[in-house]
């Protein structure tokens, strides 16, 4: 620790300790979708299984490939039924699926959501649990994950480029982070074609939510330089182009820049962690099933207000990267009130504050966050940036 501390001091970068990890094979580029009949065929996977939503599947977007694979011998099989904020139940049916098929590699395509279920739902067949909340024990983890391939059709949880899984048990209203290096992915495909016809508001959403990334891993107190590299790419990545994709969804250069953006944030969130927005968001979405990106985009000015004391270069680093005026907070602010402000407001009850205040500081992302946060503080941010009834 010592070396570290004197590297810091004299500045020199190269004499840091720095353990990171990237645990998935990346193939990322417009088109790049092309890739995966022949990863299936070179890899000898003759039993695959898709993991998507019903909208998914009714976009008719991967029908050629489904009808390619069958005609080469593949068997396929699609399970369709992936849902928002996914749960302990829903992921449990994803699994008995999966289980009665046998897939060699399982392949999740869409938002965080299918990608997330996926991931656990592989974890689960290969241990013999249908109840993702095993894998929270190490011990019951005797064994890989089915290989997943992963490709994502948002630009904004970078789950397709770590082992991380963020499952719902509705009992306790609880969102459950689950991760071990065992669930690693076998392969992200990043293909910013298809998020072509992503809506604005999806846009918008998913796109904060990789700029929440980036800024929680650039003020983590595990960051280290490499991951600093990461976080500053993908900041400048999204508030230059951010605004251009949700106005002109076609853009394929605007997707392109969201998606490496989604990537590099989820390469450095998997590293370093996160902070105080993602521990206070994940008790919203699991109490209301709120959307994980727009509790993101409420809780984030509110937050970094909160831990700019404890870490002002850094935010000052972060605002240098806007290209418009002002700070990387106001230009938050008018970002959402631009072109976010048709959303209804998120209520949260006031009877649930103090276990929600109380959670969130328990919570794994909390450990990295610049600034410790007392229960009564956290409180108070959650009642400063929702709109709170029943008080």
């Amino acid at each position: 620790m010592a070396d570290v501390n004197a590297s810091k001091a004299n500045g020199n970068h190269a004499a840091h300790v720095i353990s990171f990890e990237l645990p998935a094979k990346v193939e990322y580029g417009p088109g790049r979708i092309g890739v995966l009949e022949r990863v299936i065929d070179e890899s000898g996977f003759e039993r695959v299984a898709f993991v998507m939503t019903a909208g998914r599947r009714r976009s008719g977007m991967l029908d050629p490939i489904l009808s390619r694979l069958k005609a080469s011998g593949v068997e396929v099989f699609v399970f369709d039924r992936t849902e928002p904020n996914p749960s302990l139940r829903s992921v449990a049916r994803c699994v008995r699926a999966l289980r009665r098929f046998g897939p060699h590699v399982i392949i999740g395509v869409g938002g965080g959501s299918s990608l997330d279920t996926a991931k656990a739902a592989a974890a689960c067949v290969a241990n013999r649990t249908e109840n993702a909340a095993d894998l929270l024990d190490e011990d019951r983890i005797t064994r890989r994950a089915v290989p997943t391939i992963l490709i994502p059709t948002t630009a904004g949880t970078g789950s397709e480029v770590n082992y991380w899984a963020v499952i719902t048990d509705q009992e306790r209203r609880e969102k459950l982070s689950i991760g071990t290096p065992k669930m690693a992915p076998y392969m992200a495909i990043i293909d910013p074609s298809l998020a072509l016809s992503l809506p604005p508001d999806e846009t918008l959403w998913s796109g904060v939510d990789a700029l929440t990334h980036a800024v929680e891993a650039f003020i983590s107190t595990a960051g280290n330089w490499l991951s600093d590299m990461f976080c500053l790419g993908a900041v400048s990545l999204i508030t230059e182009w951010l605004q251009r994709a949700i106005e002109q969804g076609d853009d394929l250069a605007a997707r392109g820049s969201l998606a490496l953006a989604s990537l590099l944030s989820g390469a450095a969130m998997e590293n370093v962690g996160l902070g105080l927005v993602h521990a206070m968001s994940h008790q919203v979405s699991g109490f209301y099933d709120a959307p994980h990106g727009r509790t993101n985009a409420v809780l984030l000015p509110h937050v970094l207000a909160f831990n700019e004391p404890a870490c002002e270069s850094k935010v000052a680093t972060l605002d240098g990267l806007v290209k418009q005026a002002g700070t990387l907070r106001s230009w938050l602010d008018w970002l959402v009130q631009s072109y976010g402000a048709w959303d209804p407001p998120i209520q949260i009850e006031a009877a649930d504050i103090p276990e929600m205040a109380c959670r969130a500081a328990a919570n794994v992302n909390a450990q990295t966050n610049p600034r410790k946060a007392a229960e009564n503080e956290i409180a108070t941010i959650y009642q400063d940036a929702f709109s709170v009834i029943g008080g």
